[in-house]
């Protein structure tokens, strides 16, 4: 897929995906972008995101959305010792942003998925090993809007998948989340944590196995929270607790945690849940929130 700029608005950086976006959360901006493209080096000087100076917002527009993330820029000034004549900086975001270029470069994320596992075996395989090995390139549009202090972020192609209902399953099923936990924690017991999507993108889930979910009524203010080996096969059946649910978010949980421990942990955020919010199980609550608990039953 290609988009064929007509509204580039403010000076424009074409760049390359890369491994540094999915693993990072972050890009070089190269020096003749930054002097000569985006004029910022007299903006940004600092070399902390806890620099406010360094604070910045990015607007990723992909599939007719706008999206919002926090992102910085940070600058790392000339030093002797590695002999640089001019500063590095770089563009750095938020993981909700990053989980974004993954799932939107699904491509590109996946050959560096395997150069990094393939690093990990043999102790070397370079972006530029694997990219002469696997070759194609996917673009991303970076434009800087000075006035309002933000980056603007574009596809401009996306390498279709070459098996599209394989690339759809593993993304559905988090696999590719779950490879990026264990290369870069190391362990296979972490988590993957969801975020909050529309009722009707609940079709999609077909293959979401082992997951604690929570449902939201943001009209009546009610919230549910359930779990299922599969997601799927369990809203085929009616929510007659939270019956108009207009959102919903997912946890899916590691290949280590068995039913009773997923079930075990249903209860422990039910619970938490009650002590928050007006509940329907007499427990006592510091209601923190015009939101009403819906689940029936509830752990003394």
């Amino acid at each position: 897929m290609v988009d064929e700029r007509r509204n580039v608005k403010f000076p424009m950086w074409r760049k390359k995906v890369d491994g540094s976006l999915f693993e990072h959360a972050t890009t070089v901006i190269p020096s003749w972008v930054a002097g000569d493209v985006f004029g910022i080096y007299e903006i940004f000087t600092e070399s902390s995101k806890e620099h406010p100076s360094s604070k910045v917002s990015i607007d990723f527009i992909a599939d007719k959305k706008t999206t919002t993330f926090d992102g910085w820029v940070l600058t790392v000034k000339y030093s002797e010792k590695w002999a640089r004549k001019t500063p590095t900086v770089r563009l750095s975001f938020d993981d909700d942003l990053k989980r974004k270029l993954r799932q939107k470069f699904r491509m590109s994320h996946m050959r560096d998925l395997e150069r990094r596992m393939r690093e990990e075996r043999t102790g070397k395989c370079t972006p530029a090993d694997i990219e002469s090995e696997i070759p194609f390139y996917e673009f991303l549009d970076i434009e800087w809007d000075v006035e309002n202090r933000k980056f603007i972020l574009r596809p401009h192609y996306v390498q279709a998948p070459i098996y599209d209902e394989l690339f759809t399953h593993l993304q559905s099923k988090h696999v590719l989340d779950r490879i990026e936990n264990e290369l870069g924690s190391g362990t296979k017991l972490k988590i993957t944590k969801g975020n909050w999507k529309e009722r009707d993108e609940i079709q999609k889930e077909i293959h979401t196995d082992n997951v604690i979910y929570t449902l939201i009524d943001v009209n009546n203010s009610e919230i549910y929270v359930g779990e299922a080996s599969n997601l799927a096969n369990r809203f085929k059946q009616k929510r007659h607790e939270i019956p108009e649910w207009t959102h919903y978010r997912v946890d899916q949980l590691p290949d280590g945690f068995d039913d009773k421990m997923r079930v075990r942990l249903e209860k422990m955020m039910i619970r938490s849940l009650a002590s928050l919010l007006e509940n329907n199980a007499g427990i006592e609550s510091m209601d923190i929130s015009d939101f009403v608990l819906k689940n029936k039953r509830v752990d003394r």
